[in-house]
């Protein structure tokens, strides 16, 4: 009797040993193998359209003859994705309370910086010389705008990973992020041409960013096995929140004092009423 429970015992310890002698965070990396392998095929193909979106946005940020009504479309794109695709999938895990009161939080964080701290938008400073400035037109933009891009990049990576297992409705997470990244990186195309000296500044800057949807779908099962998934639901999608309204901040703010020029209102108009409208046919499609 003895005998036959220390044998059944010893394939236990060694077993254990075994796990033990591999770090918890490396047996998780990879994930579930070939699922995880799809998955982040899934997060490159994503980046490289935030990409190309962000090629297209510099090229087409170029036309210096047009650059109101182009800047005007910038703004458009990243006021029409916070409130029609990161708003909503935000408000799905925190409530409308919540969701609006976050909202706010990001735009006030934004006026603050701009007021207190260093300036954002040029034409709200009153004390700048306008009509003497060398520098871009939107000079101030390209630090905030990129942060928040390479934040909300790493949580679409992190959607990506996170839902494995649950075929539709990760399959429904990822043509959303489809859907967004290539007008998101044209916003960032765009307005951070605007934003910076040269078309390579623009380009390289903007596609680092855009990266971070790779860096995300890497690092979430190693850090939801290191106990990050604490945060719930509700961490990522407070995140998310204000995210929304620094993107409504800045989206205003590209059209701020040019907004009487002829086309700008529109051109504005037209591309938030545009996103809107693909936001609503991914909806009825899902």
């Amino acid at each position: 009797m003895c005998e036959s429970h220390s044998l059944k015992a010893v394939p236990e310890v060694r077993q254990s040993h075994s796990l033990k002698a591999v770090p918890r965070v490396l047996r998780h990396w990879n994930g579930r193998g070939s699922e995880a392998r799809f998955r982040m095929l899934l997060a490159f193909l994503l980046t490289l359209a935030a990409v190309g979106g962000v090629i297209a946005g510099v090229a087409v940020g170029r036309t210096r003859r047009l650059s109101p009504q182009v800047i005007a479309i910038g703004g458009g794109l990243l006021s029409g994705i916070s409130l029609f695709w990161v708003f909503p999938e935000m408000v799905a895990d925190t409530g409308w309370g919540w969701g609006v009161l976050l909202v706010a939080c990001g735009v006030a964080a934004l006026w603050l910086i701009n007021r207190f701290v260093a300036p954002i938008c040029p034409t709200c400073s009153h004390d700048h010389d306008h009509l003497h400035c060398a520098r871009p037109p939107l000079h101030g933009f390209a630090a905030p705008l990129l942060i928040l891009i390479a934040i909300h990049s790493l949580l679409d990576g992190w959607a990506i990973r996170a839902l494995e297992g649950d075929t539709l409705i990760s399959g429904a997470v990822v043509l959303g992020l489809a859907l967004h990244k290539i007008p998101e990186g044209l916003a960032v195309g765009i307005i951070g041409r605007e934003s910076v000296t040269s078309n390579w500044r623009a380009g390289l800057f903007g596609a680092l960013a855009e990266s971070a949807t790779l860096l995300g779908a890497w690092i979430q099962p190693a850090a939801s096995q290191t106990g990050a998934v604490w945060l719930g639901a509700f961490g990522p999608a407070a995140v998310l929140g204000v995210i929304a309204g620094s993107f409504l901040y800045l989206g205003y703010h590209t059209i701020h004092g040019r907004r009487g020029d002829r086309g700008v209102l529109t051109a504005f108009l037209a591309t938030l009423a545009l996103v809107g409208g693909a936001a609503l046919l991914r909806g009825k499609s899902g």
